[in-house]
């Protein structure tokens, strides 16, 4: 579990693994073209990185985090977070983490399975304020199917101006 108690409420707790970049393990090559190709489309709100499965993805993304990049936050998603509210706890420990600050009364609504339009608000009000931006990873954004999944997530970008770069593989 990440810290001494829940990420983003009273009943979201979230593994660390779930929200720290894979290590670079010491046999990886680095690919400073690939690395450049990131670094040059993370200074824009949204970049895409996208190639088939074991192309690379999570390593190449990992390369370019561990080479200094800035505030990072990394969420690496399941079949488990195609749930709105496993989903935005685990971005809300992730951006803790990253030290983003984050206010502590911002918790994923405990009811249900939607998370309303006042957490996304508070969110990208919180992520505006961020300086300096956080770049936020999603690695394995194709588990995202649900439609007010992806609608949230793109509310909160488009309204957390240059406080939030959204990274997603």
């Amino acid at each position: 579990w990440h810290g001494s108690g829940p990420a983003s409420g009273a009943d979201d707790p979230v593994l660390a693994a779930k929200i720290t970049p894979p290590g670079v393990p010491a046999w990886a090559v680095p690919r400073s073209r690939i690395s450049r190709l990131i670094a040059r489309g993370a200074s824009s709100p949204l970049t895409v990185v996208t190639g088939p499965p074991g192309a690379g993805k999570t390593m190449a993304l990992a390369l370019w985090a561990a080479a200094d990049p800035g505030v990072v936050a990394w969420v690496n998603l399941d079949e488990y977070d195609k749930r709105p509210r496993a989903f935005w706890a685990t971005v809300v420990a992730a951006l803790r983490a990253a030290g983003v600050t984050v206010p502590k009364g911002l918790s994923v609504p405990a009811r249900g399975h939607s998370v309303d339009h006042v957490f996304l608000l508070r969110l990208a009000s919180a992520l505006a304020a961020q300086e300096p931006s956080v770049t936020l990873v999603i690695d394995d954004l194709h588990l995202l199917t649900d439609v007010r999944l992806l609608d949230g997530l793109e509310y909160v970008l488009r309204n957390s101006g240059p406080g939030l770069r959204l990274v997603v593989a």
